[in-house]
């Protein structure tokens, strides 16, 4: 221990020695150089402003250059922080402008009033079960409320509120095997009832379709006029499979792969009740333009919501259990 003490004297006194040298030596470059240097070391910010440009004067000019060049790297890296967080605020707002863009070409049906909310919570382990929307009955939500995607300018119908909390909803996916909607598919112009999948996965299936209709993959599914909770003629998806027919029931059924991606979607469209669509009024049922000649002859100018009492607002179907008797209509 009193080794290193000593040690630790003996390297004290040097560097006081060679302290007391440098000070009494005139300020000469090299002097002049390491000062800068240790000064720029240990304090970078006594060279900015008026005075820190005295400094860099009075340091040898190879020195001069290297700590100008190293400041002007310090600032191009603070202000390339910035242009980043520039452009990632603009590319927000490029996205809000154009979901706002293709939102003037939408005009709400009769009654209703768009809502645009973001999705603020999804359960990882039942992706196609739920999702939570960050608006509740303070934005005049109400319960049922029919609730929208968007794809390439188009409504598509993805659910509906289950759930209503002062400032968020909760909203059941159609992809929810214990949800359920009246559906037609545009071809053959047969109606079903759509419902969630077993097992919660991605795509859901139209049950209850007549036994003589003609079915095509690729067929496109739209809300029915009959839905107690969705406007009519509004796109769900496209006709993926044709299931086999069972031989317990006397009716067809189809696998429906959606038109949007309703696990990914980061904001949706929840209709408000009661509340006049005003001409500028964003939301227009453009799935109108995906219904074959044929059928589109056939709709109303304006897409009108169902006029179903509120007692009909709950689930659309409960099925019963019986088999259904040959040739009944589907409710």
């Amino acid at each position: 221990m009193h080794r290193e003490t000593q040690i630790s004297n003996y390297i004290l006194a040097a560097f006081s020695a060679l302290a007391l040298i440098m000070l009494s030596l005139p300020l000469s470059a090299p002097v002049r150089a390491c000062k800068a240097g240790l000064l720029y070391l240990f304090e970078p910010a006594a060279f900015s402003g008026a005075q820190g440009l005295q400094r860099l004067a009075d340091a040898p000019a190879g020195l001069s250059r290297l700590l100008t060049a190293d400041l002007e790297n310090v600032r191009l890296r603070a202000q390339l922080r910035q242009d980043l967080w520039r452009l990632s605020e603009m590319d927000a707002l490029r996205a809000q402008n154009q979901r706002f863009a293709r939102a003037l070409g939408l005009r709400a049906p009769r009654g209703y009033a768009p809502l645009w909310g973001e999705v603020l919570e999804r359960d990882p382990l039942h992706r196609y079960s739920s999702i939570i929307v960050g608006l509740g009955a303070a934005q005049g939500v109400a319960l049922n409320a029919p609730v929208f995607g968007e794809e390439e300018g188009a409504l598509v119908a993805i659910g509906r509120v289950t759930e209503v909390r002062q400032e968020s909803c909760l909203v059941l996916l159609l992809t929810d095997e214990s949800s359920s909607a009246a559906v037609y598919l545009s071809s053959a112009a047969v109606e079903g009832l759509a419902q969630g999948g077993k097992g919660g996965g991605p795509r859901l299936s139209v049950n209850y379709l007549a036994p003589e209709a003609a079915l095509v993959k690729g067929d496109l599914v739209f809300t029915s006029p009959t839905s107690a909770t969705f406007p009519g003629h509004v796109l769900i998806g496209s006709v993926a499979a044709i299931q086999p027919r069972d031989p317990a029931w006397n009716t067809q059924s189809v696998a429906v792969q959606p038109a949007v991606d309703a696990a990914s979607l980061s904001q949706v469209m929840i209709l408000r009740p009661g509340q006049e669509a005003g001409p500028q009024s964003p939301v227009r049922a453009e799935a109108l333009r995906l219904v074959p000649p044929r059928r589109a002859a056939a709709l109303p100018p304006e897409v009108r919501p169902s006029t179903a009492p509120a007692a009909a607002l709950l689930p659309e179907v409960r099925l019963s259990t019986a088999p259904a008797a040959a040739g009944q209509a589907v409710p």
